[in-house]
């Protein structure tokens, strides 16, 4: 083998080597700027997960602050003109002022009853075990719904804030169950396993299968939906037998 084929073969081994360190460099630079821009666009996800979720966040507190107004103005205001009529009317025999007593009385537990569902003063003063007690019996004194609440936990170490929005959740359940699945029956059921909240829900009503997954989420699921993601929760639901759904929170989320 002579120089010049030497050099030849020398040339286009260094010039292969070069080329070869060259394309390592460019796909180090590569993967180092895709993995940057991966970064950047997982801290962008992130950022706007944290945006939606304050702003849902912002958005339930309002809610819960309109709530309470509208219940204690309601209360003051609707239910002592409603009490104060009553009294005044109860002085008199005539059976039209009795007719009209009857309408007062009725509006006056209508009202009690509309402060009741936009905020239930028990949950506040005994917590949310007892609300979800008194809920229960409220729904079974309709003789049309039979709601059974057999295991009980302590949920008192929940902050009032955790403990509404459960109660909100529960609320929304049974409203659902009421309004749109024509059950006799449905089952409640907490179990707080240390790690985590586990809410099981269920009712033997008939629901149209035929509704799509979107459509069924109208039955007021998606209210529950966001409350349950505010509390780093799943929920999980179906049709098939009834209505079922499962609700796992964190409990950590216990603030």
């Amino acid at each position: 083998m002579d120089n010049l084929e030497i050099e030849v073969i020398h040339f286009l081994f260094t010039g292969t080597i070069a080329l070869l360190i060259l394309s390592i460099g460019f796909i180090t630079i590569y993967i180092k700027w895709l993995r940057k821009l991966t970064k950047e666009q997982r801290k962008l996800v992130e950022l706007e997960r944290i945006h939606k979720q304050q702003v849902l966040e912002n958005i339930i507190e309002s809610v819960e602050i309109e709530r309470t107004r509208i219940a204690r103005d309601l209360h003051d205001q609707i239910g002592n003109t409603f009490s104060l009529l009553s009294l005044i009317l109860q002085q008199s025999e005539d059976e039209k002022v009795k007719e009209a007593l009857l309408l007062v009385e009725n509006g006056l537990n209508n009202t009690r009853e509309l402060v009741y569902q936009i905020m239930p003063p028990e949950l506040k003063l005994f917590g949310l075990e007892y609300a979800l007690e008194e809920i229960c019996i409220r729904v079974n004194k309709s003789n049309t719904l039979v709601a059974e609440w057999p295991v009980k936990c302590d949920l008192k170490h929940y902050s009032l804030r955790i403990q509404l929005s459960l109660y909100r959740i529960v609320q929304e359940l049974i409203s659902n169950t009421i309004k749109h699945s024509n059950a006799d029956r449905l089952t409640l059921i907490f179990c707080d396993m240390g790690e985590e909240m586990q809410i099981l829900y269920r009712d033997n009503g008939t629901v149209k299968h035929e509704r799509t997954a979107d459509q069924r989420k109208g039955y007021g699921l998606s209210n529950i939906e966001s409350r349950v993601q505010l509390l780093n929760g799943s929920f999980d639901f179906n049709f098939k037998q009834g209505f079922e759904s499962n609700i796992i929170i964190k409990s950590f989320y216990a603030d």
